[in-house]
């Protein structure tokens, strides 16, 4: 038996686990893996109505009544406050959701949600990590921690995944950095004693620097490595896995389709379908794939070995975030391409775009962020792909070192060993 690094257990409090197409069952598995190398314990809560196959691969415990992802709906009050706003989203299919409400609620619920959770995990013996925290559960983490016996409290880790601006519902709110900046204020001297921040990349972590004085240590997203598939066919394969919303450019795609076809490219197209029927533009999107040729559709989630063979046999991955809502993010689709050695194209102003300009990652970057720019993106990268794949495969391991579930692990850690 390995030797245990640590004498805490790592307890793991997320509540945006509910199923296999979340962004962090992939990362707990790794995550997970490399936790039992150093024969550390670990636990993990996610959300009460997660699916039972995740359970079930990760032991998860069913906990959080309200999910990561969710909003709140706008009350008549707030609707009559903006009239005009609220009609423009009503009429364009936005969703009618009140950043307020969601805040309040959900803080509300969660802070509820951690005081029922088992004492001991509130002590020094326990180092406490949120995979993804938001301006939704913040405040009401900071608030049990203040409730608690400071003399005796345990390390938490919670990871800055968002901007200050990111809304569940995908369209970029107003008060989401006031939000931030109270709960930060509130927490005072627990921050870098009993409270952590981490980020996936510094140019996240420059934005909590810039606007809240924030301090972070990068935590990169733990991914498994597959070889990617050899092509076998004359025709290059494109693929967008993930979410179907217009926050990562899914309204984009069929447009870009039939510019490329008009074109006569050689190309087809490997499209994952996974969204809850509320925005528009994405149901309208998804009727005008169905109708394409050329496009191989995939409903809704995949098994871990159906995903890695899917999305191992694409010659390049479509990453059209859109820049002014996910901006410096980090992807664990990014990361997955980057690591099998797989050329990208991305909206220039996003993480991804960054990455290719600095040589970082291979592929294509596109502006304006419209349907033909991302059409003459994919036309300049297929006499490219050849040297691209190349390229990329030289930088895959090296980048694949600093994405594993032992340094995940290590980072984490960390916080423990001073």
């Amino acid at each position: 038996m390995p030797l245990r690094e640590s004498n805490v257990e790592v307890v793991v409090l997320d509540n945006g686990l509910r199923g296999r197409g979340e962004h962090s069952y992939q990362l707990l598995l790794e995550a997970c893996k490399g936790l039992s190398r150093r024969n550390v314990g670990y636990r993990i809560y996610g959300w009460r109505r997660m699916d039972r196959a995740v359970m079930a691969e990760l032991g998860a415990i069913p906990h959080f009544r309200a999910c990561l992802y969710e909003g709140k709906f706008a009350l008549p009050r707030e609707f009559a406050a903006n009239v005009r706003a609220r009609w423009r989203d009503f009429l364009a299919g936005r969703p009618i959701f009140s950043e307020e409400r969601t805040c309040r609620l959900h803080n509300d619920s969660y802070r509820r949600d951690l005081g029922r959770l088992p004492a001991e995990i509130w002590t020094p013996e326990a180092l406490v990590l949120v995979p993804a925290i938001s301006q939704n559960q913040i405040l009401g983490l900071v608030e049990h921690l203040l409730s608690l016996p400071q003399q005796s409290l345990p390390k938490v880790v919670c990871h800055l995944m968002f901007t200050p601006s990111w809304t569940p519902w995908g369209l970029n709110g107003r008060l989401g950095a006031s939000y931030y900046r109270e709960a930060f204020r509130l927490a005072g001297g627990l921050i870098d004693r009993s409270l952590f921040f981490t980020t996936e990349n510094e140019a996240l972590a420059e934005v909590y620097r810039r606007e809240f004085k924030i301090g972070t240590k990068i935590l990169p997203i733990p991914l498994a490595k597959f070889e990617p598939v050899q092509a076998r066919s004359e025709r290059v394969r494109l693929g967008f896995f993930g979410y179907s919303k217009t926050e990562k450019g899914f309204h984009l795609l069929p447009e870009a389709i039939e510019i490329c076809r008009a074109k006569g490219l050689p190309v087809e197209f490997i499209v994952q379908i996974q969204h809850s029927s509320w925005e528009a533009e994405t149901i309208a999107a998804e009727r005008r794939l169905r109708r394409m040729p050329n496009v191989t559709l995939i409903d809704g989630t995949m098994s871990n070995s159906d995903y890695a063979a899917t999305t191992n046999a694409v010659d390049a991955t479509l990453l059209p975030y859109d820049p002014e809502r996910f901006g410096p993010r980090g992807s664990g689709l990014f990361t997955e391409a980057v690591v099998a050695g797989r050329p990208i194209i991305a909206a220039e102003g996003t993480y991804a775009a960054t990455s290719v300009k600095r040589g970082e990652a291979e592929g294509e970057t596109f502006s304006p962020y419209s349907s033909s720019a991302l059409a003459q993106a994919i036309e300049r990268l297929l006499p490219r792909l050849p040297e691209c794949r190349t390229r990329a495969a030289q930088h895959a391991e090296k980048f694949a070192s600093r994405h594993t579930g032992d340094t995940y692990a290590e980072v984490l850690l960390s916080f423990v060993k001073g």
